[in-house]
Protein backbone atom coordinates (compact mmCIF):
# COMPACT_ATOMS: atom_id res chain seq x y z
CA UNK A 1 0.00 0.00 0.00
CA UNK A 2 1.75 3.27 -1.04
CA UNK A 3 0.89 6.53 1.49
CA UNK A 4 -0.85 9.04 -0.08
CA UNK A 5 1.92 11.62 0.98
CA UNK A 6 3.82 10.08 -2.18
CA UNK A 7 1.00 9.46 -4.79
CA UNK A 8 0.30 13.21 -4.03
CA UNK A 9 3.84 13.67 -4.58
CA UNK A 10 3.75 11.89 -7.99
CA UNK A 11 1.02 13.85 -9.51
CA UNK A 12 1.75 17.21 -8.59
CA UNK A 13 5.86 16.67 -9.41
CA UNK A 14 3.96 15.74 -13.41
CA UNK A 15 1.56 18.61 -13.41
CA UNK A 16 4.54 21.14 -12.39
CA UNK A 17 6.77 19.63 -15.26
CA UNK A 18 3.66 19.73 -17.45
CA UNK A 19 3.02 23.24 -16.26
CA UNK A 20 6.92 24.35 -17.54
CA UNK A 21 6.37 22.64 -20.57
CA UNK A 22 8.01 19.29 -20.54
CA UNK A 23 6.62 16.07 -21.37
CA UNK A 24 7.23 13.27 -18.56
CA UNK A 25 10.35 11.72 -20.58
CA UNK A 26 11.56 14.40 -21.71
CA UNK A 27 14.17 14.60 -18.89
CA UNK A 28 15.01 10.88 -18.68
CA UNK A 29 18.60 10.26 -18.01
CA UNK A 30 19.46 13.82 -16.92
CA UNK A 31 21.11 15.22 -13.69
CA UNK A 32 17.71 16.38 -12.52
CA UNK A 33 17.09 16.61 -9.06
CA UNK A 34 14.02 16.59 -6.83
CA UNK A 35 14.05 17.74 -2.89
CA UNK A 36 10.58 17.51 -1.21
CA UNK A 37 9.15 18.71 2.27
CA UNK A 38 7.30 15.94 3.74
CA UNK A 39 6.64 14.21 7.36
CA UNK A 40 4.86 11.58 8.78
CA UNK A 41 1.83 11.78 8.05
CA UNK A 42 0.59 8.60 10.22
CA UNK A 43 -0.39 6.20 7.19
CA UNK A 44 2.11 3.26 8.35
CA UNK A 45 -0.18 3.87 11.83
CA UNK A 46 -3.29 3.49 9.94
CA UNK A 47 -2.78 0.54 8.29
CA UNK A 48 -1.26 -1.37 11.27
CA UNK A 49 -4.31 -0.53 13.34
CA UNK A 50 -6.50 -1.72 10.21
CA UNK A 51 -5.24 -4.97 10.50
CA UNK A 52 -3.45 -5.24 7.19
CA UNK A 53 -0.90 -7.90 6.46
CA UNK A 54 2.59 -6.59 6.44
CA UNK A 55 3.92 -7.42 2.70
CA UNK A 56 6.92 -6.44 0.03
CA UNK A 57 5.98 -3.04 -0.47
CA UNK A 58 4.54 -1.94 2.89
CA UNK A 59 8.12 -0.33 3.60
CA UNK A 60 8.45 1.23 0.44
CA UNK A 61 4.85 2.74 0.28
CA UNK A 62 5.30 4.20 3.96
CA UNK A 63 8.66 5.36 4.36
CA UNK A 64 9.19 9.10 3.62
CA UNK A 65 12.52 8.60 2.28
CA UNK A 66 11.16 6.36 -1.05
CA UNK A 67 8.94 9.11 -2.18
CA UNK A 68 11.31 12.06 -4.15
CA UNK A 69 12.86 8.31 -4.96
CA UNK A 70 10.39 6.86 -6.54
CA UNK A 71 10.20 9.99 -8.47
CA UNK A 72 13.66 9.65 -9.47
CA UNK A 73 13.08 6.29 -10.46
CA UNK A 74 9.70 6.52 -12.41
CA UNK A 75 11.14 9.25 -14.71
CA UNK A 76 14.71 7.83 -14.74
CA UNK A 77 16.77 11.09 -12.64
CA UNK A 78 19.87 10.84 -11.72
CA UNK A 79 20.43 14.40 -9.59
CA UNK A 80 20.13 14.18 -5.73
CA UNK A 81 16.38 12.76 -4.32
CA UNK A 82 15.94 13.36 -1.00
CA UNK A 83 13.40 14.45 1.65
CA UNK A 84 13.50 17.70 3.55
CA UNK A 85 11.51 17.26 6.85
CA UNK A 86 12.67 20.27 9.14
CA UNK A 87 8.79 20.76 10.52
CA UNK A 88 7.13 23.56 8.97
CA UNK A 89 9.88 25.10 7.37
CA UNK A 90 10.19 21.91 5.10
CA UNK A 91 9.61 23.14 1.84
CA UNK A 92 11.01 26.05 1.67
CA UNK A 93 14.22 24.46 3.23
CA UNK A 94 13.40 22.23 -0.39
CA UNK A 95 13.49 24.89 -2.04
CA UNK A 96 16.40 26.50 -0.42
CA UNK A 97 18.17 22.79 -1.03
CA UNK A 98 17.04 23.13 -4.82
CA UNK A 99 18.54 26.57 -5.76
CA UNK A 100 22.15 25.35 -4.21
CA UNK A 101 21.99 22.33 -6.41
CA UNK A 102 21.60 24.25 -9.26
CA UNK A 103 23.94 27.31 -8.52
CA UNK A 104 26.81 24.83 -7.80
CA UNK A 105 26.56 22.90 -11.20
CA UNK A 106 25.27 19.37 -9.56
CA UNK A 107 21.94 19.44 -11.23
CA UNK A 108 20.69 21.64 -14.53
CA UNK A 109 17.09 21.48 -13.19
CA UNK A 110 15.31 20.87 -9.69
CA UNK A 111 12.31 19.94 -8.80
CA UNK A 112 11.09 21.16 -5.07
CA UNK A 113 8.01 21.49 -3.10
CA UNK A 114 6.02 19.76 -0.21
CA UNK A 115 3.62 17.44 0.70
CA UNK A 116 1.37 16.31 4.08
CA UNK A 117 -1.56 14.45 4.74
CA UNK A 118 -3.28 14.39 8.12
CA UNK A 119 -4.76 10.88 8.12
CA UNK A 120 -4.59 9.87 11.77
CA UNK A 121 -5.41 12.11 14.78
CA UNK A 122 -2.60 11.34 16.62
CA UNK A 123 -0.08 14.87 16.13
CA UNK A 124 -3.08 16.28 16.77
CA UNK A 125 -3.93 15.24 19.98
CA UNK A 126 -0.57 15.58 21.11
CA UNK A 127 0.13 19.28 19.47
CA UNK A 128 -3.17 20.24 21.45
CA UNK A 129 -2.03 18.31 25.02
CA UNK A 130 1.03 20.95 24.39
CA UNK A 131 -0.58 23.84 23.62
CA UNK A 132 0.43 24.38 20.00
CA UNK A 133 -3.20 24.00 17.74
CA UNK A 134 -5.44 26.99 18.49
CA UNK A 135 -8.32 26.08 20.38
CA UNK A 136 -10.99 28.13 18.30
CA UNK A 137 -9.55 27.17 15.17
CA UNK A 138 -7.60 30.15 13.87
CA UNK A 139 -4.08 31.58 12.91
CA UNK A 140 -3.92 34.80 14.65
CA UNK A 141 -0.26 35.34 13.22
CA UNK A 142 1.14 38.53 14.61
CA UNK A 143 -1.27 39.30 17.13
CA UNK A 144 -1.55 39.04 20.99
CA UNK A 145 -4.62 37.53 21.02
CA UNK A 146 -2.53 34.21 19.18
CA UNK A 147 -3.19 30.85 20.74
CA UNK A 148 -1.90 28.43 18.40
CA UNK A 149 -1.99 27.44 14.46
CA UNK A 150 -4.08 24.93 12.37
CA UNK A 151 -2.57 22.18 10.56
CA UNK A 152 -3.27 21.81 7.01
CA UNK A 153 -2.87 19.10 3.99
CA UNK A 154 -1.89 20.06 0.50
CA UNK A 155 0.86 19.94 -1.81
CA UNK A 156 2.69 21.76 -4.06
CA UNK A 157 5.53 21.66 -6.84
CA UNK A 158 7.90 24.40 -8.46
CA UNK A 159 10.48 23.52 -11.49
CA UNK A 160 13.35 25.47 -10.73
CA UNK A 161 16.04 26.27 -13.81
CA UNK A 162 18.87 28.88 -14.12
CA UNK A 163 16.82 32.04 -15.85
CA UNK A 164 19.51 32.31 -18.55
CA UNK A 165 18.93 28.55 -19.59
CA UNK A 166 14.96 28.14 -19.11
CA UNK A 167 15.36 31.56 -21.45
CA UNK A 168 16.99 30.02 -24.10
CA UNK A 169 14.93 26.50 -23.93
CA UNK A 170 11.41 28.20 -23.94
CA UNK A 171 9.98 27.57 -20.47
CA UNK A 172 7.16 28.92 -18.62
CA UNK A 173 8.48 31.26 -16.33
CA UNK A 174 6.57 32.28 -13.29
CA UNK A 175 8.74 33.45 -10.86
CA UNK A 176 12.15 34.23 -10.10
CA UNK A 177 14.47 32.83 -6.83
CA UNK A 178 16.51 36.30 -6.28
CA UNK A 179 18.27 34.67 -2.89
CA UNK A 180 17.43 32.39 0.06
CA UNK A 181 18.77 32.06 3.52
CA UNK A 182 18.60 29.68 6.67
CA UNK A 183 18.80 29.73 10.04
CA UNK A 184 17.83 28.31 13.34
CA UNK A 185 16.47 30.23 15.81
CA UNK A 186 18.63 28.42 18.81
CA UNK A 187 17.91 29.32 22.36
CA UNK A 188 14.05 30.57 22.48
CA UNK A 189 11.28 30.55 24.89
CA UNK A 190 10.67 26.60 24.50
CA UNK A 191 11.60 24.01 22.02
CA UNK A 192 8.78 24.81 19.75
CA UNK A 193 8.41 28.61 20.32
CA UNK A 194 9.50 30.91 17.54
CA UNK A 195 12.73 33.68 17.92
CA UNK A 196 11.87 36.73 16.80
CA UNK A 197 15.19 37.69 16.58
CA UNK A 198 16.30 34.96 14.66
CA UNK A 199 14.01 35.17 12.27
CA UNK A 200 14.31 39.15 11.22
CA UNK A 201 18.11 38.05 11.25
CA UNK A 202 17.01 35.43 8.23
CA UNK A 203 15.13 37.51 6.42
CA UNK A 204 17.77 40.35 6.11
CA UNK A 205 20.39 38.17 5.15
CA UNK A 206 17.91 36.39 2.34
CA UNK A 207 17.95 40.45 1.20
CA UNK A 208 21.50 40.69 1.27
CA UNK A 209 21.81 37.87 -0.62
CA UNK A 210 19.66 38.85 -3.55
CA UNK A 211 20.99 42.46 -3.33
CA UNK A 212 17.27 43.84 -2.73
CA UNK A 213 16.68 47.12 -0.29
CA UNK A 214 14.19 45.57 1.59
CA UNK A 215 12.15 49.50 1.60
CA UNK A 216 11.21 48.14 -2.12
CA UNK A 217 9.74 44.94 -1.27
CA UNK A 218 5.73 45.30 -1.68
CA UNK A 219 4.33 42.24 -1.18
CA UNK A 220 5.37 40.14 1.79
CA UNK A 221 3.69 36.02 2.68
CA UNK A 222 5.05 34.84 5.67
CA UNK A 223 4.71 31.42 7.70
CA UNK A 224 3.08 32.76 11.21
CA UNK A 225 2.55 29.77 13.57
CA UNK A 226 0.45 31.90 16.33
CA UNK A 227 2.22 29.74 19.17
Amino acid sequence: AMDPQQRLMMIHVWKALEDAGYAGSALSGSDTAIFVGTMAGGYSALVSRAGMAIEGYSSTGSVTSVGPNRMSYFLNWHGPSEPVETACSSSLVALRRGVAAILSGESSIAIVGGVNTIVTPDLNISFNKAGMLSEDGRCKTFSSEANGYVRGEGAAMLVLKKLSEAERDGDHIHGLVLGTAENHGGRANSLTAPNPTAQAAVIRKAHQQAGIDPRSVTYIEAHGTGT
